[in-house]
């Protein structure tokens, strides 16, 4: 490497001129890198652990860098390209997506180019003709194309600065993705002895971890592993009952936002996407079993926004860029917490709030076993056993979400409630369940512990089915004892036995319920069967909801969503490659007026200024123009907000406070809720919440000015009989046909002082 100089002119950088081609090391000091960061990535400040992986790479020196998704680990690269002399060479298995993160990089004004298969021949050509000029800051290349020799000797004599390895994780046989070709990079070392290795993975346990580091031979090398956690991201697990319809209701929390939805084979994929297609969302399939072309059509579609919804197998979005995804559905369980950490890690990847849920059910766990046994290795059966075994005790535990996936990367999270999962944000209550344990026991001990959980709470709920019939458990004792309880509270109670040893569970494709170490007491009353349950509250529900405050506008993110979704089709590239969400956030919340406040604006570097400055600024001018009264929330060189204390809304949305009063004033003129939000410039959720309040405080708010008349008439059906249901059992009874502020409402509607009629 060339010590003595570090820094390369901008290039089309309008004061390039005036900047000396290579300045001394010695005056490359961290001021200039923030001058780098700012000018062409549009970023005020790095975030944690970046600067140390630069300043290392600048230095010489290998790197083994663990960043969780969306932690910023393109930039520990990207900018060193831009910095020191020669080219980074990118390893990524990631072949579909390089034309993304290469059109991103020139978006800033790297010169950047992908070389893979998907090329022509003469496409190849002319790039390596390129790489061997010295005219790219950037390549991405594919771990197979380092595998030839012919390649490698052929770029032998170019000048690398940087070997920058991607999904890291590729190159162990412990880790969750393992891939062949990424052993050969081993000998990057014996080509290129000079330029430093950076090797980056968003998810690797500590084996996996010295695993890396010995097969890529790294040397000395600076050991990063920032933190796992992703406060912006709301995790809980609900449990599985009508997968089809629990989706759908899920999605209709989210409308006009882009998620993913992982289903564990090719025909649930099929099913949930036409499903959701039928139900007038847009989704589309993605799994091994399409066609390549149709595969890469849907990818691109979602990629640039034309849909909402990817349903997809795991072989979608390792890695993935898009920035926008505000929530990712697992329909089924994952095989380990490593994969699950990163498939639910690609939500969110701008740091702006975005919701992951697992649904989960006992009995997706025979299917998982069956293809477990099918391994011929038995110290991999041994191994895959163990991690569906910490995946279910996930799914399955009481505490902190956050507490746990942390714990399982040696990661330890000191808060007591951590505010952003079901468990922290949801009273619950200890409850002695011992008779009903009792009732569960005997029933296994009288058909001989030979079926599994479904046929004994068959037996315990009285239901009448063929099987109950066959086996004549219908005769039994225990038969229809406990009918007065619904079957997801029997299947509760079976996975707290299992988990506190009082029954076990056999393996095989067909497992059945057995007695524990603890069955036996327990069913003799000699210890007491305790239970953890969740207190269905509206508050609790609220608070789950209530965790990220928007703090911009929303009808002008809306249009400035849309300007950037014109642009990004004009230029045939993704959305969040002209802009993330987060910096739409940003200017729908500030209001730049001039070239100087959008520059103050995260992800806006001078390049982007000036390709799409003026006509972001015109747009924001425009809509202010139109809304006169509207002045920016905050100065322009304030942080954006970003996570909101959690406070009930029950005790921070009292009708007779200040701000429920001013939306008061806009309900007796008539306002329609989506128009007080954007007046009051608050999120709809919060309005929902003041109008609730309005309405349970008595005063005579016009709910056919909220809700249809037809629909009001529908909900009160629904309601009958259980008032005191929670939405999310209303939005499933609804089939996703009404909104959240329509069900909300309503509940309040009916249970207002009053309770006069319709």
């Amino acid at each position: 490497m060339d010590p003595g100089y570090r820094l390369k002119p901008y290039p089309s950088d309008p004061d390039s001129q005036d900047l000396p081609d290579r300045i001394p090391v010695s005056t490359f000091i961290p001021s200039d890198w923030l001058k780098a960061l700012q000018r062409v990535f549009g970023f005020q400040e790095f975030r944690p652990h970046q600067e140390d992986i630069v300043r290392a790479i600048q230095g010489g020196r290998d790197v083994f860098a663990v960043m969780p998704t969306g932690g910023g680990k393109s930039l520990c690269y990207q900018l060193p390209s831009r910095i020191l002399p020669g080219t980074t060479l990118v390893i990524s298995p990631l072949i579909a997506l390089m034309k993304d993160q290469v059109d991103a990089a020139c978006k800033i004004g790297l010169r950047a180019a992908y070389l893979n298969s998907s090329q022509t021949e003469p496409e190849r050509t002319e790039v390596v003709g390129r790489l061997e000029k010295g005219t790219l800051d950037l390549l991405y290349v594919a771990p197979e194309r380092l595998a030839q020799e012919a390649f490698l000797n052929r770029i032998k004599g170019v000048k690398l600065n940087l070997t920058a390895i991607d999904e890291a994780h590729c190159i162990s046989e412990w880790g969750h993705d393992f891939r062949p070709d990424y052993l050969q990079l081993a000998n990057l070392i014996d080509y290129f002895p000079e330029a430093p290795i950076a090797a980056f993975t968003a998810t690797a346990t500590l084996r996996v971890q010295t695993d890396i580091i010995e097969r890529l031979r790294l040397r000395d090398p600076l050991r990063v592993r920032a933190s796992f956690d992703r406060p912006n991201l709301f995790i809980e697990v609900r449990p599985k009952e009508d997968i089809e319809r629990q989706i759908l209701a899920f999605i209709r929390e989210y409308p006009r936002e882009e998620g993913i939805v992982y289903r564990t084979t090719r025909e649930s994929v099929e099913r949930t996407a036409s499903h959701l297609a039928a139900q007038g969302i847009k989704a589309l399939p993605y799994h091994a079993g399409l066609d390549d072309a149709l595969r890469k059509a849907n990818q691109e579609a979602f990629n640039r926004d034309e849909v909402e919804v990817m349903v997809a197998t795991i072989a979608f979005g390792m890695g993935i860029d898009k920035s926008n995804i505000r929530y990712v559905v697992h329909g089924d369980l994952p095989k380990n917490l490593e994969s699950y950490y990163q498939e639910m890690g690609r939500a969110g990847r701008d740091g702006e709030p975005a919701h992951c849920v697992l649904f989960y059910r006992r009995g997706d766990l025979p299917k998982i076993q069956y293809f477990i046994d099918q391994l011929a290795d038995e110290s991999e059966r041994r191994r895959q056993r163990q991690a569906l075994a910490r995946m279910t005790a996930y799914a399955q535990s009481s505490v902190c979400r956050r507490r746990q996936i942390l714990g399982y990367f040696g990661e330890e999270y000191e808060p007591e409630n951590c505010r952003t999962c079901d468990h922290c944000t949801t009273e619950k209550e200890t409850v002695d369940a011992t008779v009903e344990a009792q009732k569960i026991l005997s029933a296994v001990f009288r058909t001989g512990e030979r079926f599994g959980a479904g046929q004994i709470i068959d037996i315990v709920t009285g239901a009448n089915t063929q099987r109950i019939r066959q086996w004549h458990h219908d005769r039994l004792k225990t038969y229809g004892v406990g009918s007065d309880r619904p079957k997801k509270y029997w299947l509760q109670v079976i996975d707290g036995l299992i988990a506190q040893g009082a029954l076990a569970q056999s393996e095989g494709e067909y497992p059945v319920l057995q007695y524990g170490d603890e069955g036996e007491a327990l069913l003799q009353g000699k210890r007491r069967f305790l239970m953890v349950q969740r207190v269905a509250s509206e508050q609790s529900r609220d608070l789950e909801k209530a965790v990220f405050e928007t703090g911009f506008n929303q009808e002008l993110f809306d249009q400035l969503r849309s300007l950037r979704r014109s642009l990004a089709q004009t230029e045939s590239v993704p959305p969040y490659i002209i802009f993330s969400d987060r910096t739409l956030h940003e200017m729908a919340a500030r209001f730049p007026a001039t070239s100087e406040d959008l520059l103050k604006i995260s992800g806006v570097g001078e390049s982007k200024l000036s390709r799409y400055g003026s006509v972001f600024i015109e747009a924001v001018a425009a809509f202010l123009k139109s809304h006169p009264d509207l002045r920016a929330s905050r100065p322009n060189d304030s942080p954006a907000p970003r996570v909101l204390e959690i406070s009930p809304v029950s005790s921070a949305a009292r009708a007779g406070t200040g701000t429920v009063e001013t939306t008061w004033d806009l309900v007796r003129q008539g306002f329609s809720l989506e128009k007080m939000a954007v007046c009051r410039k608050l999120s709809p959720k919060t309005i929902r919440s003041h109008l609730e309040a309005l309405i349970l405080a008595g005063r005579p708010v016009d709910l056919n000015r909220l809700v249809e008349p037809k629909k009001q008439a529908y909900l009160a059906e629904l309601f009958a009989g259980r008032s005191a249901a929670r939405l999310r059992e209303i939005m499933e009874a609804s089939d996703g046909s009404l909104s959240w502020d329509e069900i909300a409402l309503m509940k309040a509607w009916l249970n207002r002082p009053d309770n006069s009629p319709l």
